[in-house]
């Protein structure tokens, strides 16, 4: 008998009780003799039976079996997609526990990642979302084909236990976004049938339809709506216009994008309006911000508020400051502080960006603001922008750039806001700027993602 034919020894089965959650993914964590044992799907609370597989010297992973004992935060999901879809990861965890989970989590990357001591340092409960459910303001839908039929969902959740197919889940609805998803997806599902278009497959390479992208004004219900393509001719826009009219006129605006990758990511190439409205505008606050289909925007409008208000409420921004927005994206923040500050500058590498503020400014009759379009490594030094009393930086989840930082520091500025989507990267960028005599004077986290392991942070830094 070779090597290949010998039978194989079974996993492992234990019973465990699941002791932890490690964020930003569900998987739950058990603890065994010195083993800590990741079991995807689990809830803190839990007692499970798991088959142990992939061990190692510190750690393993375990697959549900079967659930002995339930949580008393396990809670029954509200979509019936929750699991093997890849859009939420918490649904199956008590709201009230997932934001003290997130908390921890955020407390313990500062300590473990940016070296700060937490308990010298002011810090505020987190802020829950106005909305657990129904709070996203945009949807990226993938086109993907199941027996045969052309499908649109979210990629497959990733695990452990079974090699990544990137396989799209078929979506009917979908409770973190809108209520009028239920009716965009069979339709355009039944236009790409009509037309006999093929999903676009990122293995392959083959294929026509790439990704929906779907926002909506929660304020209005007003949608819009970007079919994403590979290079090629877009089948009977008229057609699909009258049908869009007449079927669901919510959507105000119709868009084909065309995108040259060969991958899953969405870039746009280029963007051809075809109907309706060529911007859409967000009600917030008493401001109304223009959103372009390229333009990026807060998915959670009614917790950015929140967030933005905090800010503004601060003692850092005055009817006399200068405040200096960094990778403002389309200057919600910048536009929002105007109404107090005295001057207020953006800067984004975001041509689109850059062009939905300075619509947004007009629109509000915003003339304290100004935008400029440049990397934040290349635009600072090089820029005459003067001392600003309060510094704002939004940056991307992976942070702060090395040269970003350096530049950011050169300014010297009395005071940083720090927004970040990310409490690792966040806590690598303020173990530098601690380093670099500013103090942290407050830590305020937001829950903007409800059911997902993410979480959003103001952070108020002042120099010593």
């Amino acid at each position: 008998m070779n090597e290949l034919e010998k039978p194989r020894p079974a996993s492992p089965v234990d019973t465990v009780d699941i002791v932890d959650i490690a964020l930003p993914n569900d998987y739950g964590v058990a603890r065994r003799d010195g083993l800590v044992i990741f079991v995807p799907g689990a809830v803190i609370g839990d007692r499970v039976r798991i088959r142990i597989s992939r061990p190692g010297k510190r750690f393993a992973y375990g697959e549900i079996i079967g659930i002995e004992t339930p949580s008393p935060f396990r809670t029954k999901p509200a979509c019936p997609n929750f699991g093997p879809c890849g859009g939420c990861t918490l649904q199956h965890l008590a709201y009230e526990k997932q934001i003290a989970l997130k908390e921890n989590y955020l407390l313990e990357s500062l300590q473990r990642i940016g070296r700060i001591d937490i308990t010298r340092v002011k810090r505020s409960p987190i802020v829950p979302s106005p909305d657990q459910y129904f709070y996203r303001s945009k949807l990226e839908l993938a086109f993907g084909e199941k027996g045969g039929r052309i499908a649109l969902g979210l990629r497959e959740r990733v695990s452990p236990f079974r090699p990544f197919t990137g396989r799209v889940i078929p979506l009917a609805e979908c409770r973190i976004f809108s209520p009028v998803a239920a009716r965009l997806i069979p339709f355009f599902l039944d236009f790409a049938a009509a037309h006999r278009l093929r999903a676009f497959t990122p293995r392959t390479g083959k294929g026509f339809l790439k990704h929906l992208i779907l926002r909506e004004i929660k304020a209005t219900g007003d949608v819009m709506a970007t079919v994403e393509t590979r290079p090629g001719k877009f089948p009977d826009p008229a057609g699909l216009i009258k049908r869009l009219a007449d079927d669901v006129p919510v959507v105000k605006s119709l868009n084909h994008a065309v995108n040259d990758r060969t991958d899953d990511v969405i870039r746009f190439a280029r963007v051809r309006h075809l109907y309706g409205e060529h911007s859409i505008d967000e009600q917030l606050g008493g401001l109304t911000l223009r959103v372009h289909p390229e333009a990026f925007s807060q998915p959670n409008t009614r917790g950015a508020a929140l967030l933005y208000n905090k800010i503004l409420e601060s003692s850092y921004v005055t009817e006399d400051a200068t405040v200096l927005g960094l990778y403002c994206g389309t200057g919600p923040i910048e536009i929002w502080l105007s109404k107090r500050a005295r001057r207020v500058i953006g800067i984004d590498a975001d041509p689109a960006n850059i062009a939905c503020a300075r619509e947004s400014c007009r629109l509000n009759n915003v003339t304290n603001c100004t935008f400029h379009q440049g990397r934040v490594e290349g635009t600072l030094p090089h820029q005459d922008l003067g001392k600003p009393d309060l510094l704002v930086v939004d940056p991307p989840r992976t942070g702060i750039t090395p040269d970003g930082l350096n530049a950011l520091l050169a300014i010297n500025a009395p005071a940083i806001t720090y927004v970040s989507c990310n409490p690792a990267t966040l806590a690598r960028d303020l173990r530098v700027l601690k380093d670099r005599k500013y103090s942290i004077d407050k830590i305020i986290p937001f829950d903007l993602f409800p059911h997902t392991g993410h979480l959003e942070t103001l952070v108020f830094l002042k120099h010593l």
